[in-house]
């Protein structure tokens, strides 16, 4: 865990603790030992009898992340607490980065840094306690990308492209909410904008003969790929180069969100900005499936074009830094507002 209480303070965090000070958890209020080492980032930690499921064992990257994301919105001048607590959530769980503009508690923004596998249901109950606080929910997952062999870029957008990736559920849940879903590339330590392409596969028809003589056929084409998507990635971006925002968008129902933007992006959650959908398909030369990536143009699927991605994708993006990307189309949101002291922040 990243704070605790002392004797004279009620939120003290890791970072900013003094070796030799009694500390206790803020949740169950039993002592708790400060790891002030030279590798991993300062943190609490309870005895290992302990009970309270606040603060337990969480990853060096998921530590690093939450400090990461509090530094950069607190040198835009937002306010932060960490592992924060409110009153609608059920148990003892805590939101990793509470954010919110100085002296504006009433425009709240919950940052959460998801790492394992939570199911639908817990991610909509979570999301829906957040809501009914007034809270903006941002779910950002955060990975490593240097796990991936391949990756390639798309030449119409300068976009780096993943051809096969293994979406959980909940990202699913979570991008349908507002469009896209932001990673966290632990390995490097950026942020990246990304969204979901459907995969479609090809069927073939048949024809049968019902008992008593009647004639039936299913005809071929394409039917959706639920194992994978495509994953497109717009990036890299370093945490304090981002704004945050918080509004209503219509793939909610008008539901309250949180999203990020770019130093050069619209206020609103990514549009779609252009069409794609990949296809895989049978080739009998070759006994195995082909993977086709395909964009709409006036109306018709054609063939895109992409490269293979340079070595240091991951920290310079497509094109060493100088991302191509064609225009984007969408007006802002009224509902939404950014945060930071170089942005005009209109009411809700």
């Amino acid at each position: 865990m990243l704070t605790a209480r002392a004797a004279d303070a009620d939120y003290v965090e890791a970072a900013h603790a003094v070796r030799g000070v009694a500390y206790v958890c803020r949740g169950c209020g039993a002592p708790v030992i400060l790891h002030a080492g030279q590798i991993r980032p300062w943190h609490f930690q309870h005895h290992p009898d302990a009970t309270c499921a606040f603060g337990s064992k969480m990853s060096e990257a998921h530590l690093n992340a939450q400090r990461a994301l509090a530094a950069a919105l607190r040198a835009r001048g937002v306010h932060v607490e960490l592992e924060a607590w409110l009153p609608s959530l059920a148990g003892d769980r805590r939101i990793d980065v509470l954010a919110h503009p100085a002296g504006q508690a009433d425009r709240r923004v919950a940052i959460e840094v998801q790492q394992v596998d939570i199911t639908d249901e817990a991610i909509a109950v979570r999301t829906a306690s957040y809501r009914v606080q007034a809270v903006a929910p941002l779910w950002l997952r955060l990975t490593d990308f240097g796990r991936f062999d391949e990756a390639h870029v798309l030449t119409a957008t300068g976009e780096i492209w993943i051809e096969r990736y293994a979406a959980r559920s909940w990202e699913r849940w979570a991008h349908d909410q507002v469009g896209e879903l932001w990673f966290y590339d632990a390995g490097a330590a950026r942020l990246w904008r990304g969204r979901f392409v459907q995969a479609f596969g090809w069927h073939e028809g048949s024809e049968w003969y019902e008992a008593g003589g009647v004639y039936q056929s299913n005809p071929g084409g394409y039917s959706p790929v639920t194992r994978w998507v495509g994953l497109a990635l717009e990036g890299p971006y370093a945490p304090e180069a981002l704004r945050l925002m918080r509004g209503r968008v219509q793939r909610a129902a008008r539901a309250l969100s949180a999203w990020f933007v770019p130093p050069d992006g619209t206020m609103s959650p990514w549009p779609l900005r252009r069409e794609l959908r990949t296809v895989l398909q049978f080739r009998p030369v070759f006994p195995m499936q082909v993977c086709e990536l395909e964009q709409c143009i006036e109306g018709r699927w054609l063939p895109a074009r992409i490269e293979d991605a340079p070595g240091d994708w991951r920290r310079l993006g497509a094109q060493g830094g100088a991302h191509a990307r064609i225009g984007v189309e969408g007006r802002r949101s009224p509902d939404a507002a950014p945060m930071g002291r170089d942005s005009h922040q209109p009411p809700d």
